[in-house]
């Protein structure tokens, strides 16, 4: 289902937060002349939703899915393209950032529309108690989803949660301690998923739900070590009683145009063919230049992500989940990259996709919930339980193939690997690596791929450096990260 997005074009000359931001100052809105009515409030928290659309593929520029997977063990550009990404060679500096400004500034315009919307929304007297309670709970999942990314990339930074214009008070406001930051995206969540519906009816497909909450909630309950709570709060996912999500039995059939939204989907970004179109699927598919005359390309790509030597060399060769991200031709003629056909659209125009992108799914809570348990008690029944019945599809229930005997730290590196075997190329690689303290480690895993990446990354590249343009026009961002 694709309509949300139509309700955002529908409700953006209305009610849209980016035409407020660029037209009109906030601070001298009368919040009693917006948000009147049930259907205002759902246009406005769309325009906060259509921030997605910039991170997770539907815009040029190197987004948070580029920044995801290249630059760590499992992508490579073709062509011998490596240098042209300063976060896959490790050349990043404040300077030379790497389109990192832009989503600096986009993530705070969505922050900002977040916070906007949920204090009008909030002094409303229009709006139906129903719609006003799922419209915040809504905004504050992506708020927490924002702030999420940013924390991601930065660590510490700007906090805010009230309406305010960032381009006249900016120079005011210091970063947070990225802990805290944390610690507000997880008071966020648990507002949500409070205040979010356990499902949609068809016409609301592809909004947030509870679920979705928990998913990002277990996440950050991750990063910050709090154990008990990730595992708790993943053990509600997969446990839901009557709830919409099971895994799909077969790995193969939970991507693709024909299987959105399917039950393993715990939270997606809508595409639509010419509407809002993705431009994410073409960076997955082969540019022709890099690949035999005779292979006869329905569509051509750009070949901007496809999975490493080393990343295809890592599977066991009974693993199922392997064909997903090895497409390496047809009709016997082979290519010379192995293409991730998770994210592949062959019936989409070039830089016009139509597939959603897959953010949150099932499979994930499992994984969080067994590594949440060996931290707590080692590899008991609980954790190879939620293991193996990820390894269990992918193996088609081999027995010989399920975990066991293992100890602490040695189920440890199995949930790394579990994690990279079954979610690469989902917006989780790069953060992973960083949660574990392995990203050097991880790049300098494949220095025959990335031989640049290999000898330049460093610790403090699981951190990305503040654009010396926001320092220059915010001198509190000051000191920069660590190696900047």
């Amino acid at each position: 289902m694709k309509r949300i997005f139509y309700y955002i074009i529908l409700n953006l000359v209305v009610v849209s937060c980016s035409d407020l931001l660029d037209e009109e100052p906030r601070d001298r809105m009368d919040p009693n002349q917006f948000y009147t009515s049930d259907a205002e409030a759902i246009g406005g928290v769309n325009g906060v939703y259509k921030w997605l659309n910039k991170f997770y593929g539907g815009d040029w520029g190197w987004d948070y899915g580029y920044w995801s997977h290249q630059g760590t063990d499992i992508s490579r550009p073709t062509g011998g393209r490596e240098g042209s990404f300063p976060f896959h060679v490790y050349t990043m500096s404040a300077s030379n950032e790497a389109n990192l400004r832009g989503h600096w500034q986009n993530l705070y315009r969505a922050v900002g529309d977040a916070n906007q919307l949920i204090a009008r929304v909030s002094a409303s007297e229009g709006i139906s108690a129903e719609i006003k309670t799922r419209v915040i709970g809504e905004a504050k999942f992506l708020r927490g989803l924002y702030y999420y990314m940013l924390t991601n990339w930065w660590g510490d930074v700007p906090m805010w949660l009230d309406e305010l214009n960032i381009e006249e008070v900016g120079g005011a406001i210091p970063r947070t301690p990225a802990a805290q930051v944390r610690g507000q995206i997880v008071l966020d969540l648990l507002d949500a998923e409070q205040s979010l519906p356990a499902s949609y009816p068809a016409t609301d497909v592809g909004r947030a739900t509870k679920w979705a909450a928990k998913m990002l909630l277990a996440k950050v309950y991750l990063w910050q070590g709090e154990w008990s709570k990730a595992k708790a709060t993943a053990g509600e996912i997969i446990q839901q009683s009557g709830g919409p999500h099971a895994l799909v039995p077969v790995y193969k059939d939970i991507f693709g145009v024909a299987n959105e939204h399917n039950s393993e989907s715990v939270f997606e970004v809508d595409y639509q063919l010419d509407i809002n179109k993705a431009i994410r699927t073409s960076r997955y598919m082969p540019r022709t230049k890099d690949e035999p005359r005779s292979l006869n390309l329905p569509t051509a790509g750009f070949g901007l992500l496809t999975s490493t030597e080393e990343f295809i060399a890592s599977f066991d060769p009974d693993d199922q989940r392997i064909e997903m991200y090895n497409w390496h031709g047809w009709d016997g003629i082979e290519t010379n990259y192995h293409y991730v056909a998770k994210n592949m659209d062959w019936d989409s125009p070039r830089a016009n996709g139509d597939l959603n992108a897959i953010i949150f799914r099932l499979a994930d809570a499992y994984l969080m919930y067994a590594e949440a348990e060996n931290e707590l008690n080692g590899p008991t029944a609980e954790a190879y339980e939620k293991i193996n019945a990820i390894r269990d599809r992918a193996f088609g229930n081999d027995p010989a193939k399920r975990l066991s005997g293992l100890s602490k730290e040695e189920f440890r590196t199995a949930i790394m690997n579990e994690r990279k075997w079954e979610l690469s190329f989902e917006y989780h690689r790069r953060w992973d690596l960083n949660r574990w303290g392995k990203l050097v480690e991880a790049v300098q895993s494949i220095a025959a791929t990335n031989p640049d990446g290999a000898a330049n990354v460093k610790d403090h590249h699981m951190l990305c450096p503040v654009p010396s343009q926001e320092i220059a026009l915010n001198e509190a961002l000051l000191p920069n990260n660590l190696g900047y």
